[in-house]
């Protein structure tokens, strides 16, 4: 579901097309955005009115997500639900055919309802990467550093009826499937200027309508899109630690003590203050 994200949309939309045709890829045109329109051409496009009030809107999307993505299982073995910045990604060691994987997958006994991705947070440095990202240029090899962040280990592939939390950071389910070779690769911090500009037009949509006070006290806040803008620039000081995409320690951390916000279940393990290098055969995944 998209309202205004051509980078991202252009380049979700050129990864899924990898995997699947056109008719399997839904876009729900958040505003009816002609631009949106233009990029998703083929797929499945779904107008939505914009929510003029923008009264709980992240709450109610992700309403709208879990009930649109749950109608999906009743015609797909999988159905994968994230953001525009988001990308499921396999682990090219393990294989390319990232169908085939979750084909097999189905043939376990039980199915699990849904499966969790590891969390890869995608941080540009732009001391260490400072190369543009070109369109129709691979992404992941210009960039390569990263942050854990258990808030993005989502359980974005479901089989069954899902009601997601807001942000898709969390499910109804009590089962949690971390699988060890999928992620969940989130890019809002991939490019330090398009990122920044991206973050202040976020916070100017969230300000309008609003009034004099109001604006004030959300612009001092340090909540979501207020913020983002301080903890990219912090992030993007770091230098990675180590090359290596492993982290058991994390991952047991992640599942051994899962945060419960009844009925959803989320990721344990926080977000450690550090950088991280993929391994190169990550290059040129998305």
């Amino acid at each position: 579901m998209v309202h205004e994200e051509d980078f991202f949309l252009e380049r979700w939309i050129a990864y899924w097309r990898r995997f699947v045709p056109d008719e399997h890829i839904y876009v729900l045109n958040h505003g009816g955005n002609a631009e949106v329109a233009r990029i998703a051409a083929g797929c499945n496009v779904i107008r939505l009115p914009y929510d003029r009030m923008k009264k709980s809107v992240n709450q109610r999307r992700w309403q709208v997500l879990s009930q649109h993505a749950s109608a999906l299982t009743q015609f797909y073995n999988w159905v994968a639900c994230n953001d525009v910045d988001e990308f499921i990604v396999l682990d090219p060691a393990v294989s390319t055919d990232l169908v085939g994987y979750l084909a097999e997958i189905s043939e376990r006994h039980p199915v699990p309802p849904a499966i969790t991705t590891f969390a890869i947070e995608m941080v540009h440095v732009p001391d260490l990467e400072p190369e543009p990202l070109l369109s129709g240029q691979p992404i992941v090899g210009r960039r390569r550093c990263y942050r854990l962040n258990s808030n993005y280990a989502k359980p974005c592939l479901i089989s069954a009826p899902t009601e997601f939390k807001a942000g898709g950071h969390g499910a109804n389910h009590a089962q949690i499937c971390l699988d060890p070779n999928l992620y969940n690769f989130h890019l809002r911090f991939i490019d330090h200027d398009y990122c920044m500009a991206r973050f202040a037009r976020s916070l100017e949509r969230r300000l309008d309508g609003k009034s004099e006070e109001e604006k004030a006290q959300m612009r001092s806040g340090g909540w979501g899109w207020n913020s983002v803008e301080k903890t990219f620039r912090w992030l993007s000081s770091l230098r990675p630690e180590a090359e290596t995409i492993e982290h058991p320690e994390f991952r047991r951390q992640m599942t051994e003590h899962p945060i419960l916000r009844p009925p959803f279940t989320l990721m344990g393990g926080g977000r450690p203050g550090k950088l991280f290098r993929l391994p190169p055969r990550f290059d040129g995944i998305l």
